[in-house]
């Protein structure tokens, strides 16, 4: 006996592929991670990742109280390593963004660049703005 081919379903017929599996995956583990972050920076103001010496992530609560009412929002700023001339004699400079999301009050990003010069012990010492 012979039996009847079998049809292939097809994509539309599919409940949900593995690449919307996935993204769907990851817009869940966001929506669960959004209020145990909340929470984190209610508890304890601020996140900070340190992945070296200089080079640093940090996320903050801004609840600033003024005359004007004082801002609220959230703070994010980024250091990273400009130019590393340790090895030759010269300086370790380092530029830090700063950006803002208020939803109360105005801000503009900030950005500065400090240099560093390694002294005796090995310990680094501002050596001012960069050039």
């Amino acid at each position: 006996m012979r039996e009847a081919p079998q049809a292939k379903a097809s994509p539309a017929s599919q409940p949900i592929s593995r690449l919307g599996c996935l993204l769907g995956g990851l817009a869940w583990l966001f929506v669960m991670l959004a209020p145990l972050l909340a929470f984190v920076l209610a508890a304890r103001g601020e996140l900070t990742w340190r992945r070296g010496e200089f080079v640093e992530d940090r996320l903050w609560l801004i609840t600033a109280a003024s005359a004007s009412g004082g801002e609220r929002g959230l703070g994010y700023s980024a250091a990273r390593v400009l130019s590393d001339q340790t090895a030759s004699g010269g300086p370790l400079c380092v530029r830090t963004r700063v950006r803002f999301l208020l939803w109360r009050g105005q801000s503009e990003q900030v950005e500065f660049c400090e240099c560093y010069t390694r002294a005796a012990g090995g310990v680094y010492e501002l050596n001012g703005s960069c050039p």
